[in-house]
């Protein structure tokens, strides 16, 4: 387990590929770093619907209330802007792609497979694609384990890509404070692993540098 001093000059100085790398995004340190709370259960969700219909409080003020408590919620990412597959143009390593998910797809794909590029970029028509079985892929000549870090390293880079190029995400990503971030599937795949995680890094870094 990282010491909290190394893991916050980790994440402050890192790039966010290289940091996402280094740190296990299940490590319980990055609590009060990254994010203040835990993920919320169904317990906490009927608990929560309860106490804004007791408050008289629609779901943004009831938010906006939690804030002022110090108690931010956890905080999943689907739906616009923030969404894996949200529309959000960006470009990596020189490919165009619609969103992260669409970029996550290509990769299933054999480096050579002409239809690559189609599916970053979102004119494939194929939402999903298959990988055959494979336990790797190949990005820019390197060879990848599927769910590994490295993998998770590259959704990183994808993750800053959008939100370098979209200030409008920028903005929703600082609007969610210091809650914990994931997704419904986090856990299974590289995607919901690593992505949640890259926000989190980035929107440190944007709080950092508005202080």
């Amino acid at each position: 387990m990282a010491s909290e001093r190394p893991l916050r000059e980790l994440v402050r100085s890192r790039g966010v590929d290289d940091a996402c790398r280094a740190i296990d995004p299940d490590e319980r340190q990055l609590e009060g770093l990254l994010y203040e709370g835990r993920r919320a259960t169904v317990g906490d969700a009927r608990a929560a619907e309860l106490e804004a219909r007791t408050l008289k409080l629609g779901p943004a003020e009831y938010a906006a209330w939690r804030v002022q408590q110090r108690r931010p919620l956890a905080h999943m990412i689907s739906g616009a802007p923030l969404s894996s597959e949200s529309p959000a143009q960006f470009v990596l390593d020189g490919v165009v792609c619609r969103s992260v998910w669409s970029f996550y797809q290509c990769l299933k794909l054999q480096e050579t497979d002409p239809s690559r590029a189609a599916v970053a970029a979102g004119t494939s028509g194929r939402r999903r694609v298959g990988t055959g079985g494979r336990r790797s892929f190949r990005w820019r000549g390197q060879e990848i384990a599927v769910g590994s870090p490295e993998h998770g390293a590259l959704i990183a880079r994808a993750t800053e890509a959008k939100l370098l190029a979209h200030p409008h995400v920028r903005q929703a990503l600082l609007a969610t404070g210091m809650s914990l971030l994931y997704m419904g599937q986090a856990g299974v795949t590289a995607l919901g692993r690593y992505m949640p995680l890259a926000l989190m890094v980035l929107r440190f870094r944007l709080q950092q540098r508005m202080m």
